[in-house]
């Protein structure tokens, strides 16, 4: 491409010379009183040396745009373009590639929605028909009651965790934070599972040390609690779990470990994506809406704070999330 640039500034620079030669003639011949003489030949020059730039700039252009219009935008490390026109070329195909990857999951989620939304309405209509139309007998409606409040409990878990997930989407971060001791906020996080985590045997341990951060108390809140109840739902019957909160040369960190069903190692990061389950099965037995990670991410993103996972399957996953000591809130979208 340098190449042809330079050809083309050549053709115009001699271009302008001429013409400013022929306007310096012009000139010499006005003075002389010999204008008149040369004035045809200087119009045919003129017209000559336009006509030829035009033709020869039109002939350049089209170099020029030829290689650049038959790009694959898809395989440009394999296109024979400016190297000059690469960088860019790459970023536009990067932005397609980014822009298809987020088509593709919100057509993924709102098909996940509707099936979510779907599996507890059609719970619910059916235990009311059958009550509706006597179907059912008198010791069934007190059964089918409860069911049809767990449903709706599970409706509106599901749809509070959509506006959470559609409100972290809209803000993309948080102002007005606030200095929060993380090991308070775990604390009353663990107060909430105990009696869940007893009633299968599970043990909490927990170690802390004081740990301020700044952030938003609600979210960070539901970042520990949504963790903590994973590790009550897929841990074992008569399993541990075990919590720490304290400060480490990367900043404060807060982890839960428990001794749990674990997760396969190629699936430990799609465990963020919305309504991902590793196991199907497990996760309808023990509820939840498959939001609770994809939540976590985000507050995460929120607060500049990294989030990693050690699992092995079989015997139990730990969360790691380290925020900065010096946390600089965010106000920009968070990319997850």
């Amino acid at each position: 491409m340098r190449k042809v640039i330079n050809n083309t500034l050549r053709i115009f620079t001699i271009s302008a010379v001429l013409v400013t030669t022929l306007l310096v003639s012009l000139t010499y011949y006005a003075q002389s009183g010999m204008i008149m003489r040369v004035v045809p030949g200087v119009i045919i020059i003129l017209l000559a040396v336009i006509a030829a730039a035009f033709y020869i700039s039109k002939r350049l252009t089209r170099n020029i745009m030829e290689p650049i219009n038959s790009i694959d935008i898809n395989n440009i490390s394999e296109a024979d373009i400016y190297d000059e026109l690469k960088p860019f070329l790459e970023r536009i195909a990067n932005e397609n590639e980014e822009r298809a990857r987020t088509e593709k999951i919100r057509r993924e989620f709102t098909a996940n929605v509707s099936h979510e939304l779907k599996t507890p309405l059609t719970a619910i209509s059916g235990y009311a028909q059958m009550m509706n139309n006597g179907m059912a007998k008198d010791g069934d409606i007190i059964e089918f009651s409860k069911k049809i409040e767990k449903e709706s409990d599970r409706l509106l878990t599901l749809i509070d965790d959509i506006i959470n997930l559609s409100n972290l989407d809209e803000i993309g971060g948080i102002e007005d934070a606030e200095t929060v001791d993380l090991s308070n906020i775990t604390e009353d996080a663990i107060r909430v599972i105990e009696k869940p985590a007893k009633e299968r045997g599970i043990q909490i341990f927990y170690s802390k040390a004081p740990a301020l951060i700044k952030g938003n108390p609600t979210l960070i809140g539901e970042l520990v609690y949504n963790l903590l109840d994973n590790a009550v739902k897929y841990n074992k019957d008569d399993g541990k779990i075990t919590v720490f909160v304290g400060e480490n040369s990367n900043g404060v960190e807060f982890s839960v470990k428990d001794t749990g069903i674990g997760i396969p190692e190629e699936e430990t990061e799609r465990i963020f994506e919305r309504f991902y389950r590793v196991d199907k099965s497990h996760s309808k037995k023990v509820g939840g809406t498959g939001l609770g990670l994809s939540i976590v991410k985000h507050v995460c993103a929120c607060h500049n704070a990294k989030i990693r996972v050690k699992s092995k399957v079989g015997e139990g996953t730990t969360m790691y999330v380290t925020f900065p000591k010096n946390i600089e809130v965010k106000k920009s979208d968070p990319t997850v």
